[in-house]
């Protein structure tokens, strides 16, 4: 019902046929421009697209790439100034290791040169120990052989061994088996105070100048007149000088008595005293004491002969002579020159 009333409807309000003309024209026309616009349109669009697209994708590429290039080119420099930081160390670790081979090379040579200096002075000492327990050594032989000195030669004896002890060396033992040998044989020696006895002979002949001659004290007593037996005893004056007469003591000498010594005399005298005085030290020191002992004896015999008994000086004077005497002297000493000649030995093995 709806449908037919349309058709009249459209009739009643169709225009009229000159309009209708017109209006089948117009839109004929715009029907055929729609399409056409509609493409242009798409086509407008299209392009605007693609060139946005394109725009886009140039400038994605144009940033991308860019970026690409700035992270590339930041890579470069950064690989290029870790390339040149590596060299750089390479290089200083080159220098580095040239130091280090140097310092060992110094190590070496320091070392080398301390452990020289170290056994020089270990060589050093070792020569400086045994010279100097050479020398203690021959001060005991000395000692002992020229001033008979038993205490200082075994004072001697036992530094030097001390001294050898510091090396601790076994090329040294035999030398300290000798020492120890030839200190126990002077231990075993009976002391004689040689020094003492020397010097007291030496103090003797100090003392020979100021021992008054027999003849400086002799008094000349003139030989009293002889008395006439004929003549009257009974004066007094003659009983007076019989009483001083016999005051006077007269000895009668068997011996001859020898003549007053001039003055050039009283010089040999005193001087050959003092030569048998100095020899009688002279043979203790050496040893010879059968001529320590006739000096003594010859020089005991002229003080008793040429000085006078009466003074004191010459009584304490021939009274020490009598106790020197009398002192047992050893006719020898034992040798202690082993040790030496062994250490001597030793020494010369040592040296280079």
């Amino acid at each position: 019902m709806n449908a037919e009333q349309t058709p009249s409807s459209s009739d009643k309000e169709s225009p009229p046929a000159s309009n209708r003309s017109r209006a089948d024209v117009s839109p004929g026309k715009r029907t055929d421009d729609r399409p056409r616009t509609g493409r242009v349109s798409s086509g407008l669009a299209l392009i605007l697209a693609t060139i946005a697209v394109l725009g886009t994708g140039y400038l994605w590429y144009t940033l991308v790439y860019q970026r690409q290039d700035l992270l590339q080119a930041d890579v470069t420099g950064t690989l290029a100034r870790l390339d040149s930081e590596s060299q750089d160390l390479r290089k200083k670790l080159a220098e580095a290791g040239d130091q280090l081979a140097l310092a060992v090379e110094t190590q070496d040579t320091m070392k080398t040169a301390i452990e020289k200096i170290q056994a020089d002075l270990g060589r050093n000492r070792a020569e400086w120990i045994v010279s100097e327990a050479e020398q203690l050594l021959l001060i005991a032989n000395r000692r002992l052989q020229l001033a008979r000195d038993v205490s200082s030669a075994l004072a001697a004896l036992r530094a030097a061994d001390r001294q050898i002890e510091l090396l601790a060396s076994p090329a040294l033992l035999p030398v300290r088996r000798e020492l120890a040998r030839e200190i126990t044989l002077l231990e075993s020696v009976e002391r004689t105070d040689v020094a003492g006895i020397s010097l007291k002979l030496g103090t003797l002949a100090d003392t020979v100048d100021r021992l008054p001659l027999a003849r400086e004290l002799q008094v000349a007593v003139a030989q009293a007149p002889q008395v006439d037996s004929g003549a009257a005893s009974d004066s007094p004056a003659r009983e007076m000088w019989r009483d001083l007469l016999s005051l006077v003591r007269i000895r009668h000498h068997e011996a001859a008595q020898k003549p007053l010594l001039p003055p050039e005399q009283q010089y040999f005298v005193r001087e050959n005293l003092r030569l048998m005085l100095l020899g009688a030290q002279h043979a203790l020191l050496q040893s010879h004491v059968a001529t320590y002992r006739q000096n003594l004896e010859t020089a005991e015999g002229w003080v008793q002969e040429y000085f006078d008994p009466e003074s004191q000086t010459v009584a304490v004077v021939k009274s020490d002579l009598e106790k020197l005497r009398a002192t047992a002297v050893m006719t020898e000493m034992p040798d202690i020159s082993a040790s030496l000649e062994m250490l001597r030995k030793v020494s010369r093995r040592r040296e280079p």
